[in-house]
């Protein structure tokens, strides 16, 4: 009989892919996106209604099935559908209301921008005790609200809701403990008042970079304020008080009917000393002045019609003077550029900017002072500096030498004056017979007049 064949123990060899590394590459990148969609939309409470700047109290909005609101906030890298899902929204009802979102928004077929907040509500007494998508409201600016609300067949219905507002005096006053921009910020108020209250005082180059610790100061900005009394944004500076070392006085924003461009007044209506400031950008250095040269990249001899003024990129522009922009856009040899239109005849160009200040399109009327832009080296340009023109009456100037005009005085016509005096009387009486303002810290708010922008 023979004697039976040794056994060979089986073996079992795992054939892997060739990608397998791919695959799991793959699931930790599915599993990080996850984990990120929950970091960045979270559930939470519905805000309470309270008083504040650029408030997102959307219980107006509520429909009135909804059990519950849960909060987010739209980012770049997270789809609006997405956003909803993580809140608990099934993923028929978040497509279904995201693209009613998206059909119904003034930019319509667009992503809805990144940082906008919003409110989701829920039914939670839904079929099997699953939570039902019955609205979303999405704050678009401190105005406007984008709503989608769930209808019957289960369809969604988008519209814009643009909040009742009217305009509120709002006074700021106190001392300097920090920076004037610090104190004025504190208090509701922006870094553009800043600037412009600096730029009313230019004997004392100090208050630009932020004034001196414990010097006075006063001003009065409108706020434009929804029907809940919640301020949405901060509007103009009305008037500007200062009690400093080297600087003192005070100045009222007015516009006078004939001209149409807001101008800062002092008490007796007389506007400031200069019609247009010679340095658009504080503290740059000229680099090259007024007239024939030879051009730096071309190498022709031609006229250079404008100062320029050496300054690191991203440094501060501001307007010359009051003015209303009527061109704004990227030239050949400009690169970007903004040219603002003045009264009695004159022009400014600023050149070769690297970005233009928030908020400024051809149309809008600037002050003397504001920041329109920021120093760049666009265009034919062979470094980061400001080309500063000024035209009168379509001719180039230097804006070294010209003999400016002085600002106008009111008090010369008696029905413009007496218009001046009745805005001038509404902010002296909101801040009382103290010429600069009581303690530090001190805030007060008055209404103006009421604007109806819009209705529900």
């Amino acid at each position: 009989m023979a004697s039976p064949k040794p056994q060979i123990p089986a073996t079992v060899r795992r054939l892997e892919s060739p990608y397998r590394w791919l695959e799991r590459f793959g699931a930790v990148a599915v599993l990080a996106v996850m984990a990120g969609l929950f970091l960045t939309v979270r559930a939470a409470p519905a805000p309470a209604a309270t008083q504040g700047f650029a408030s997102t109290d959307f219980r107006l909005e509520a429909p009135a099935e909804a059990t519950s609101a849960r909060n987010g906030r739209i980012t770049a890298n997270v789809a609006t559908a997405d956003a909803l899902e993580v809140l608990g929204a099934s993923q028929i009802d978040a497509s279904a209301a995201a693209t009613a979102l998206r059909e119904a928004a003034p930019t319509r077929g667009a992503r809805l921008r990144p940082g906008s907040p919003f409110i989701a509500y829920f039914d939670e007494t839904g079929p099997d005790d699953m939570p039902v998508l019955t609205g979303v409201s999405i704050r678009i600016d401190p105005k406007t609200t984008l709503a989608a609300t769930r209808r019957e067949d289960g369809t969604y219905f988008a519209s814009v809701l643009s909040a009742k507002t009217s305009i509120a005096l709002h006074r700021i006053s106190g001392k300097i403990s920090t920076t004037l921009a610090d104190a004025i910020q504190d208090e509701g108020g922006t870094r553009a008042h800043a600037d412009t209250f600096a730029s009313l005082f230019p004997e004392d180059s100090a208050l630009a970079q932020g004034g001196r610790k414990g010097e006075r100061f006063d001003i009065v900005i409108e706020m434009i304020a929804d029907e809940r009394g919640n301020f949405l944004e901060a509007g103009d500076l009305l008037f500007a008080a200062f009690n400093g070392e080297k600087a003192a006085g005070s100045w009222y924003r007015y516009t006078p009917e004939d001209t149409g461009v807001p101008e800062f007044f002092n008490r007796n209506g007389a506007a400031g000393d200069e019609f247009l400031v010679r340095d658009p950008v504080r503290g740059g250095e000229i680099s090259s002045g007024f007239g024939n040269r030879i051009h730096p990249i071309t190498g022709d001899m031609l006229l250079h019609a404008g100062v320029d003024f050496r300054a690191p990129t991203g440094t501060p522009i501001r307007a010359a003077g009051s003015g209303l922009i009527t061109d704004m856009k990227y030239g050949e040899g400009y690169g970007w550029f903004i040219r603002i239109q003045h009264d009695r005849g004159f022009e400014t160009v600023y050149a070769h900017m690297s970005a233009f200040a928030e908020g400024l399109t051809p149309g809008r009327t600037v002050m003397r002072g504001d920041t329109i832009g920021y120093v760049g080296s666009t265009g034919s340009s062979t470094g980061a500096h400001l080309h500063y023109e000024v035209l009168r009456n379509g001719a180039y100037v230097n804006p070294m030498t010209l003999e400016l005009p002085t600002g106008r005085d009111l008090s010369r016509n008696a029905s413009a004056f007496n218009a001046f005096k009745v805005q001038r009387d509404v902010i002296d009486k909101l801040r009382g017979a103290d010429p600069v303002g009581p303690a530090a810290g001190s805030t007060q708010t008055a209404d103006l007049k009421a604007t109806q922008q819009g209705s529900r």
